[in-house]
């Protein structure tokens, strides 16, 4: 019996122990189910929080951008942040940082370091662009920031902070090779390399009739569609004819060559922007104002008059508000004035009129038509130019004599002895259509054969594009068209078979911005050439300077940027051969001077974005 009592107390025991490790058991697990469910809950609020605080930089992105845009410039610090209020977040609220606003947008330094004075526009920074390969810009820097916290939250309120980088960049056109607007064709062209950068802003056609004799050395970028060939027949799958129709749809078609490979070297990217924001916002043909129908407005003189407005995109951009002398010629009287801080002494006024040393007239066989031509010497524009104070390199000049009955021929500019040029570099500006005869910016007006590349034909693409000693100029021509004439060009030739006008080995140390003729083109109403077939092909980038003679066996050597904005409204013929050109041999080239050191006046697009959020 004794026995069976300690028996019955031990089980009691083991009972009642049991008991207590049940419910330390379970008091444990109520006390982790209810630290996890809490811990849960903190999660939950701490991303709620995050989100409401990326939502505000969001937010200050868009306000930033929007006023970026009306400013078309970098801003400071107070325009970014005038009347700042972030967007209401239920259940949240605003704290601020120190000296900072609650949401606050700081230009910063070359370091990236915010800057104290709200005064401050960024200080520039050159930087490569992430989503453009090989595309370099002048970037200026922001820093956005907000601190947020929750509001009528039981335990403590959750708060979070972040910052977020904005970059306003402006990225010169004339750092590539080809710049287009409009659709990039290369068809079926002679044995070319391109070296430098390649964006279109459309479409790219890029073939060539033999395998292996069209080569880009750089990064190629287009927004559009990338039309290729994989070597068959124009117009069967995977070789799509360029826009100039049936009529180039004959031929073997092969595709351009990378040495990267073509998936290293071709990107599809956004647009880049020649005005600062979208240009279907800016330009309109439709409307009643004068002074936003093309790009091409930006080598155009404003129209001025009551109720008429000039758009600050485009007003800002435009080579004749931005030039420092303007020469504006009609009839046998050259005028010459001068703006943006550039004075002249009477004797300096005079040397510029004398420049224009008079008028001729001969034969386009392109244009089919006799033009009139202002021939400037500039030669004698050179010294002038370097001794004139506050000249900033920009020489716009204009023929505005009017088309009359007994006068009907279009009217051009002629730079002639254009071998030695201001020393800061010279733009020269026209809404003319130019011509450009004999060496541009060699060294030398006088001895064409001085220029390595001109003795020998540059049959390598390795000699000099300059004599020995010179040290070419950072140049730009920009007009309604540019026609490239050799060193033997001869007037009296112009009216004459191909065969009587033949070249001589030249050489152009220039950029060039311009207008072309588009494939497929029909002359309206009002065009010279109404009446007119539809154009075909429209002859490609290849010949987007203009050739009036026979190059046969001769070199055009080529330093420089082209870039096309925009459809020649003067010069409207059709491109063809026949008796019109024999190409040159191209020995074309990217001037890599003007990374560091554009043209006077160069263009700038502007690309808009903003970087990863950090914690604050």
């Amino acid at each position: 019996m004794k026995h069976h009592h300690r028996c019955e107390g031990g089980t009691l025991v083991v009972a009642m122990l049991a008991v207590l490790v049940i419910t330390a058991a379970v008091g444990v697990a109520y006390k982790t189910t209810g630290a996890t469910g809490r811990m849960t809950d903190r999660s939950r609020e701490f991303m709620e929080a995050k989100l409401a605080t990326e939502g505000a930089l969001e937010y200050a992105f868009g306000v930033w951008k929007s006023r970026v845009q009306t400013q078309d410039r970098a801003i400071t610090t107070a325009e970014a942040t005038s009347n700042l209020t972030g967007p209401t977040f239920t259940g949240f609220t605003y704290m601020s940082s120190g000296s900072q606003g609650p949401l606050n947008i700081q230009a910063t330094d070359t370091y990236g370091t915010p800057m104290t004075s709200t005064a401050a526009t960024p200080a520039p920074v050159i930087v490569s662009l992430p989503d453009y390969p090989g595309w370099r810009g002048r970037s200026f820097n922001y820093v956005a920031s907000a601190r947020i916290q929750q509001t009528n939250v039981i335990g403590g309120a959750l708060s979070t902070g972040a910052k977020r980088r904005f970059q306003y960049v402006e990225v010169p056109l004339f750092q590539a090779m080809f710049f287009y607007e409009h659709d990039l064709e290369l068809y079926r062209p002679a044995a070319m390399i391109v070296s430098g950068l390649v964006h279109t802003n459309s479409d790219t056609y890029l073939s060539t009739g033999n395998a292996g004799t069209l080569t880009f050395q750089g990064n190629v970028s287009y927004v559009g569609t990338s039309y290729s060939a994989n070597g068959g027949s124009a117009g069967t799958a995977g070789n799509t004819a360029p826009p100039g129709g049936a009529a180039w749809s004959g031929g073997t078609m092969y595709p351009a060559t990378y040495p990267s490979g073509e998936a290293a070297q071709v990107h599809q990217v956004s647009r880049y922007e020649p005005l600062g924001k979208d240009a279907a916002s800016i330009l309109n043909t439709a409307d009643t104002n004068p002074n936003n129908d093309s790009f091409r407005e930006i080598i155009e003189p404003p129209v001025t008059g009551s109720g008429i407005t000039d758009p600050p995109e485009i007003a800002k951009r435009r080579m004749y508000n931005k030039a420092g002398i303007i020469v504006t010629i009609n009839g046998t009287t050259a005028t010459v004035t001068t703006q943006n801080g550039t004075t002249l002494t009477s004797a300096q006024t005079t040397a510029i009129q004398s420049s224009f040393t008079g008028k001729t007239t001969f034969y386009d066989q392109r244009e089919g038509t006799n033009v009139d031509v202002a021939n400037i010497s500039v030669s004698t524009l050179t010294p002038v130019l370097n001794a004139a104070s506050g000249f900033n390199g920009i020489f716009y000049i204009q023929d505005v004599t009017p088309q009359t009955s007994g006068n009907m021929e279009p009217k051009t500019i002629r730079l002639k002895d254009g071998g030695i040029l201001p020393n800061n570099g010279l733009s020269i500006v026209s809404q003319n259509p130019v011509y450009v005869q004999g060496d541009y910016n060699t060294g030398t007006t006088t001895v064409p054969t001085a220029v390595p590349a001109n003795s020998t034909g540059n049959p390598n693409n390795t000699d000099s594009p300059v004599v020995s000693g010179y040290t070419r100029k950072s140049a730009a021509i920009m007009a309604d068209a540019v026609m490239l004439l050799s060193n033997s060009w001869s007037d009296a030739n112009a009216s004459s078979s191909v065969g009587s006008r033949v070249a001589s080995n030249t050489t152009y140390n220039m950029a060039i911005l311009a207008g072309v003729m588009p494939s497929l083109y029909t002359p309206p109403v009002g065009d010279p050439h109404y009446g007119a077939a539809q154009y075909g092909y429209s002859g490609g980038a290849n010949n987007y300077p203009r050739f009036l003679e026979s190059w046969s066996g001769k070199s055009c050597t080529y330093f420089g940027s082209m870039t096309e904005l925009f459809q020649s409204k003067v010069f409207t013929g059709k491109w063809d051969t026949g008796n019109i050109y024999v190409p040159p041999s191209r020995r074309w080239n990217f001037d890599t001077n003007f990374t560091n050191t554009p043209p006077p006046g160069s263009l700038d697009a502007v690309t808009l974005s903003r970087g990863m959020w950090s914690k604050m």
